[in-house]
């Protein structure tokens, strides 16, 4: 289920019941960020409630560490259980990719999956399997040093917010959220919309239809400013 307050997730939890709890840490379209802070204190007026909360960060889980932002990822602050981070996004593999992360104990508390042609446990993943996708990611971390993914997280939430601002010169409606990379507007013409291959969305509350720019190390603002020109 999706909520859109902290009242609403409240109404919906079972006390006697365990929850699984699914935090957003930017939604696919708008780069939308679940307030973890409000909607643990809601939790912790169950203590008796087993809670198990994950965090799905596929883009966002790339870049925020290297940021002013990165305390909403720590652990040590924001208590979670576990994260799902993509590798073909931020990290830029050329394949589709996931990084998972739990702690020792989750991972020790699972189904042992005993495999009787093996003799063994396979404790993974369905899919899991690809042999060169680990190899990749572990190399584009090893081989890239801090200061050059803080760089890189710094220009991609800088250039987001230019565009904003560009949007906002021109008068055209636009909608940018704390801590993302995601700029929406309102849908242009399908002549624009196609030429730049505008994903569509719709949003009665903002006008009816939306287009976005996922602003990515590659998204240079020569590019932004040919876009930008077409809409003047």
């Amino acid at each position: 289920m999706i909520f859109r307050l902290p009242e609403e997730f409240e109404k919906a939890l079972v006390p006697g019941k365990p929850a699984l709890v699914v935090y957003a840490m930017g939604t696919t379209f708008k780069g939308g960020i679940d307030d973890q802070e409000k909607l643990n204190a809601v939790l912790a007026k169950y203590p008796q409630m087993e809670v198990y909360r994950h965090i799905d960060a596929a883009l966002f889980g790339g870049y925020l560490p290297h940021t002013k932002y990165k305390d909403v990822l720590n652990r040590n602050i924001q208590p979670y259980d576990s994260i799902a981070i993509s590798g073909h996004k931020f990290f830029g593999m050329d394949e589709p990719s996931g990084l998972f992360i739990t702690t020792r104990t989750v991972r020790d508390n699972q189904n042992p999956y005993s495999v009787s042609y093996l003799n063994a446990t396979m404790p993974m993943i369905n899919c899991s399997r690809s042999a060169t996708s680990p190899i990749k990611l572990w190399w584009i971390i090893n081989h890239t040093t801090k200061e050059d993914f803080a760089a890189q997280a710094t220009q991609i939430l800088d250039r987001a917010e230019w565009l904003k601002s560009e949007f906002d010169k021109i008068g055209w409606p636009a909608w940018l959220e704390p801590m993302s990379n995601t700029v929406y507007f309102k849908r242009p013409s399908e002549e624009i919309a196609k030429m730049y291959n505008l994903a569509p969305d719709y949003d009665e509350r903002l006008g009816g239809d939306l287009s976005h720019i996922v602003v990515m190390q590659h998204v240079t603002e020569n590019r932004l400013r040919e876009f930008l020109d077409l809409l003047k």
